[in-house]
């Protein structure tokens, strides 16, 4: 028989933005909390390095020192026909290089006391009464709470979960060595999909994206993403492309047996811009809190999360109704946001606001 470890009270299943920060705030209520990853850190990590001023108020971490630019100027193009211009002193988001950030926010949670193992492949996870089991390579472990945090290609959700991204949207992006240009940060949006320039140190991230799941939407090609540079920045060298899934279409998600879906395992980047890492930091917080909840007040962690799930996903339906404009009807999204919205848009995001707060809402969980 094999041996099975049960020293953990709670196993995460990835390393990234989503499962640190579950660590964390699981880690400060004195829980023992190993996280597995296929992968050590650093490890590159396809994304366009964009962090939201409403994601800084939620990690737990300071990135000043990974910062290399903030978009105080943003530039918003729409059917290849109009655009505006948009600012704010504070700036919309941050850039970091994403393998950077990662390996910087793993390893802060590792310093907290939580334990890593790389491991090959998961092979069961088994709901075993009120404990998970969970197979990895030539090893068991036996815990109360499982996180997956593991991506867009979740190894948790296909194993545990009935949710099925029937039509996943995908991403190519790259990199592009700055020379003389003067490129603020810039979006394009058509109907076949959106494409962005982001400005860092030494080059721009560049990328073109499907946000809109549907079966009539054009495929993207890494032949699109040299004609967008082309056209753009004049020149065919590109580095470091890399096509990746977008964790979209979990906004009715939800979670059962003590088994939480995080991040993009569970669907959670946004469909009008592709923002992911504010929604991973703040699930993957929320799962904990559910956890610790739940043991201080004797209730199920999955209706706690769950009861958090309603807010959040709230928000979620409200990108995709967005981003159904956008992309529908690029030339009305630009008059609406050439008078008032944009502005309306910018200053919120630039004062760390979610969607639902800058239309004038309200949401306890996600402020």
């Amino acid at each position: 028989m094999e041996h099975i470890n049960k020293n953990y009270d709670a196993i995460i299943v990835g390393g990234g933005p989503s499962g640190c920060s579950c660590a964390h705030e699981l880690i400060k209520a004195d829980k023992k909390i190993l996280i597995i990853d296929k992968s050590t850190f650093p490890r590159h990590k396809p994304c366009a390095g964009g962090i939201t001023i409403k994601a800084l108020k939620h990690l737990p971490i300071n990135i000043d020192h990974l910062v290399e630019h903030t978009a105080k100027k943003m530039k918003f193009n729409f059917g290849g026909k109009k655009q505006i211009n948009l600012s704010h002193d504070n700036g919309s988001c941050v850039m970091v290089i994403r393998d950077k950030f990662d390996e910087y926010f793993f390893n802060k949670t590792i310093e907290m006391g939580v334990d890593f193992k790389k491991i090959n492949k998961i092979k069961e996870i088994t709901i075993l009464g009120e404990s998970i089991l969970i197979k990895v390579d030539d090893a068991v472990y036996e815990t109360k709470y499982l996180i997956g945090a593991d991506g867009a290609n979740s190894t948790v959700r296909k194993i545990t979960s009935n949710l099925d991204y029937k039509n996943p949207v995908y991403a190519y992006e790259g990199i592009v060595e700055k020379k003389n240009e003067k490129q603020v940060t810039e979006f394009i949006f058509n109907k076949s999909g959106y494409a962005w320039i982001f400005p860092k140190d030494e080059h721009y991230n560049v990328g073109i994206g499907n946000l809109i799941s549907k079966k009539s939407t054009k495929k993207l090609s890494k032949k699109d993403l040299y004609e967008f540079v082309h056209q753009h920045f004049k020149t065919d060298s590109i580095k470091n492309i890399t096509a990746f899934p977008i964790g979209t279409e979990g906004e009715n998600y939800k979670t059962a047996n003590n088994i939480f879906l995080v991040g993009d395992a569970a669907g959670f980047a946004e469909s009008l811009l592709g923002e992911g890492i504010y929604n991973a930091i703040v699930s993957g917080k929320y799962a904990a809190r559910a956890i610790v909840e739940s043991e201080l007040k004797g209730q199920e962690a999955s209706q706690i999360y769950n009861k958090f799930l309603e807010s959040f996903t709230s928000e979620l339906k409200l990108y995709k109704k967005g981003a159904t404009i956008l992309y529908g009807y690029p030339l009305i999204s630009y008059w609406m946001m050439r008078f008032g919205l944009g502005k309306k848009f910018m200053n919120g995001y630039s004062t760390g606001k979610t969607l639902s707060e800058i239309m004038g809402k309200t949401n306890a969980y996600l402020s």
